[in-house]
């Protein structure tokens, strides 16, 4: 008979031949966060549109800052694999932690932000994102683990699971009569998706009963970096209205509805792959460490070769397929839309140096890289102009600026690491 109380057995390499699947769940992810945002041109007012695209950007903003748990959990996970060392805390304790000490802190904080973010005050609309985070919050540290442990099978039906609910309650609330409450919700439910993973799968219930590679003190600092870098990398990516509704006066903003859907479709296609991949960069960097600098190279320029084709045509048939899709309402210009495209591209750059620099261990650089991005982000939003030419400038500066940070960081940590081993120093 098996010990109940024997540690999970760690999954080293088990699943790591399904790797890809993870690029299939997060292109499904990719094609649900379309949709969603087709049915609320298409249902809903412009008005209505503006107000519900703004709580979206709260809530995966919210999402992306979990995204840091995840990927450290992944870290952790993963070097005490590699190490045979796991004195730290269970998993499922550290998503329950988590789960609670950011639900209150988005409860404590929603007057100081709702009004002034969201321009809709609807009490139901901070309880759902409330519920959402606490949801989330299990859903990054499984996925983390997953990652960590080399169950990329199990980790994309995760993945796959979140955004298969989203779009079926989505659906419902459509076929029901679509306003903006029911819609934000239905987005929330897909958090709680974990729940079916972890109830059929004993990888999943396995993942959450791994131990870390770090006392709960040190990893406790270590994620609270991770989620501050990933806070100003959220409000970057997917978070990016909430900075312009933040600084664009109201009778502005609430026409904002096209240039907001243009800001989420040029970009939802190279940053939600990319982002559902960090683990995996995060995971492989950890075992392998070699190599690091050419393969961020090659991925670099990967990068400016898809946004330089993307950017022709979001200039050739963008405007088109905006008005196509969602209506004449929706008119935006090509110049607009190649500028964003190349604006997601600085971003996925910034991306990449910052899962290297994790991946090294470099939190301090993996923090001021992002945060350089969002100062000098805000501050360019912040200068006169037109939310088109704001918007375009603040995605081109401020990655600029938090990518040069990261390579100059995680350079010097190389540097370092071979000083070290040729001093033969431990």
């Amino acid at each position: 008979m098996a010990d109940p109380n024997a540690e999970p057995r760690l999954a080293r390499g088990r699943g790591a031949g399904s790797a890809a699947l993870v690029g299939v769940a997060s292109l499904f992810s990719a094609v649900v966060t379309y949709l969603v945002m087709w049915m609320g041109a298409r249902f809903l007012s412009t008005a209505d549109t503006t107000y519900l695209l703004t709580f979206l950007s709260v809530l995966f903003a919210t999402y992306g800052v979990l995204a840091g748990v995840s990927t450290e959990t992944t870290r952790s996970v993963a070097a005490s694999l590699r190490d045979e060392h796991a004195p730290g805390p269970r998993t499922w304790a550290v998503a329950l932690a988590v789960a609670v000490l950011s639900s209150l802190v988005v409860l404590g904080l929603a007057a100081a932000w709702q009004d002034e973010v969201l321009h809709f005050s609807a009490p139901a609309l901070v309880w759902a994102l409330t519920a959402g985070v606490f949801g989330y919050a299990f859903h990054s540290v499984l996925v983390g683990a997953l990652s960590g442990n080399g169950s990329w099978d199990v980790c994309a039906a995760g993945l796959a699971g979140e955004a298969g609910v989203r779009l079926l309650v989505s659906l419902g609330v459509v076929w029901a009569g679509a306003s903006v409450v029911p819609l934000a919700a239905a987005s929330v439910a897909g958090s709680f998706a974990w729940v079916i993973l972890w109830c059929v799968s004993p990888r999943g219930r396995d993942a959450l009963r791994l131990r870390t590679d770090c006392l709960a003190p040190v990893l406790a600092r270590r994620m609270s970096v991770s989620a501050v870098a990933q806070a100003a990398n959220s409000m970057l990516v997917v978070g990016f209205p909430v900075l312009l509704a933040a600084t664009t006066a109201t009778s502005d903003y609430r026409l904002g509805a096209p240039l907001l859907l243009a800001i989420s479709l040029t970009r939802a296609p190279i940053l939600i792959p990319l982002n559902a991949y960090q683990g995996l960069a995060v995971s492989s960097l950890v075992h392998s460490g070699a190599g690091v600098g050419s393969t961020l190279k090659r991925l670099l320029v990967l990068v400016g070769g898809v946004a330089l084709v993307g950017a022709f045509l979001a200039w050739a048939v963008g405007p088109w397929l905006m008005t196509t899709l969602f209506g004449a309402d929706y008119e935006v210009a090509g110049w607009v839309l190649a500028g964003l495209t190349v604006g997601a591209a600085f971003t996925a750059g910034l991306t990449l140096t910052g899962a290297t620099a994790q991946a090294l261990a470099a939190h301090q650089w993996f923090l001021a890289g992002w945060l350089t991005a969002l100062v000098l982000a805000v501050g360019v939003l912040l200068l006169p102009g037109s939310m088109e030419v704001r918007a375009i400038a603040a995605m081109l500066v401020g990655p600029a600026g938090g990518l040069l940070v990261h390579v100059a960081g995680f350079r010097r940590r190389i540097r370092l690491g071979n000083a070290i081993e040729q001093d033969g120093r431990p």
